[in-house]
């Protein structure tokens, strides 16, 4: 019997009183016409109590027709009777879908912002540029973008981030930033002297601290002291013949500062295609929404039929939904598709060693660092092979070529 009952919930089932002459004969009677029956309790001698599913009331009254039985309904269980009834409860009904969707409307609303690791006056600009996006207090989340794409434009937008994190945590947004130049107070270098780290011509001199060991326009290399972190008159050296007493060293070793400016050279060796195809994003783009279900089933809902783009880069973002603290298995597609176009350009010889040029010294700048002066250049070789116009460029830089040395014990 539990077999035939274990889901009777869903289906519904009523407890009925049997009353009459030996009701447990009406009951055998409705077992022998395959009416389902359960818990019977006879009550007294005119008497019996058992439960019946809903589906089988018609054929119950149907049985009982020309018996002489009365049959009285005690009380109704299962789904179907609490869906009715509620359906005779509107108010009830609607209060409780109105809490439902408040709650989930509430759920996915942005409540808190958090903002860590910055300076007040960047923390300020994260907030002017949050607000731009969107991303406010009382903003609803499915209208706002993924964390990631939140976290590229504002690496983009503000320069002084070297790195910002983005978490959703239920409805409050964390930020944990990282500014690119955080002012601390240094550590006091020790004695040291001042090295050429290349080859080069002096043409420039400013010394703070320290002796300086050169003059313009001398020729120095790799590894000769430019200004000496030993301050005071050395002392004369002594003959075998002297006094063997060694005079005792008054200098005074301080951390020698400066720049000592320098003409240095370079060879660079570039090459640059007569021909060269490439792609490109045209600025074209369209998005498609689809509700997603789990992990891979979606029912669009907005952008139906296929892409007009020949070439194209898609990216794809999900925001699930969150009810209370849990997230729900379903969620918000957005797939941004781009439009890409193939370009082909040809170059003259001319042209193509007036770009080789110019990447050469692109290349040579990021080398030599932004504080340093290309003052010259001149092409000393160029060919073209393969397709390809080859330079070999002289370059003539004026840059800083001082490097720090510590001064050790036996100097």
């Amino acid at each position: 019997m539990k077999k035939h009952t274990q889901d009777i919930y869903f289906t519904g089932y009523v407890t009925v009183l049997i009353k009459g002459d030996r009701p447990e004969l009406f009951l055998n009677q409705l077992v022998q016409e395959k009416i389902l029956v359960w818990d019977i309790f006879k009550k007294d001698s005119q008497t019996c109590e058992a439960k019946i599913r809903k589906q089988d009331i018609s054929r119950l009254r149907m049985q009982r027709r020309g018996t002489g039985y009365k049959i009285q309904f005690r009380s109704k269980h299962g789904f179907p009777f609490l869906f009715s009834a509620l359906l005779h409860k509107k108010p009830l009904i609607l209060g409780m879908a109105f809490s439902i969707l408040l709650i989930f409307f509430l759920s996915n609303t942005v409540w808190k912002i958090e903002i860590k690791g910055v300076s007040p006056e960047l923390e300020h600009q994260i907030e002017t540029k949050l607000d731009a996006y969107g991303v406010r207090l009382g903003a609803f989340k499915l209208t706002l973008g993924a964390p990631v794409d939140i976290q590229q434009r504002l690496l983009q937008d503000i320069p002084e981030l070297l790195w910002i994190g983005v978490q959703e945590n239920g409805t409050t947004y964390s930020l944990e930033g990282v500014p690119k130049t955080i002012v601390e107070e240094g550590e006091q270098p020790g004695p040291r002297h001042l090295v050429a780290k290349k080859k080069g011509v002096i043409v420039d001199m400013f010394v703070s601290e320290g002796v300086p060991q050169v003059n313009v326009h001398d020729y120095v290399e790799p590894g000769d002291i430019l200004v000496s972190g030993m301050i005071g008159n050395e002392p004369p050296p002594v003959s075998e013949e002297e006094d063997k007493t060694k005079p005792e060293d008054t200098r005074k070793p301080v951390a020698a500062t400066g720049s000592i400016i320098a003409r240095t050279w370079y060879n660079v060796s570039a090459a640059v295609p007569l021909e060269e195809t490439y792609t490109v994003l045209s600025g074209k783009q369209e998005s498609k929404y689809a509700i997603q279900f789990g992990d891979s089933f979606r029912l669009p809902i907005w952008g139906f039929g296929d892409s007009e783009f020949k070439d194209s880069q898609k990216q794809t973002s999900v925001r699930h939904l969150r009810f209370l603290r849990w997230e729900l298995p379903i969620g918000i597609t957005k797939t941004s598709e781009y439009e890409r176009t193939t370009k082909q350009v040809k170059r003259t010889k001319d042209e193509a060693a007036a770009q080789a040029e110019k990447v050469a010294k692109q290349d040579l700048q990021l080398q030599v660092g932004a504080e340093a002066d290309i003052i010259s250049q001149k092409i000393l070789h160029e060919t073209v092979e393969n397709g390809k116009v080859k330079l070999i460029l002289y370059f003539q830089v004026n840059e800083d070529i001082a490097t720090s040395q510590p001064i050790s014990q036996g100097d």
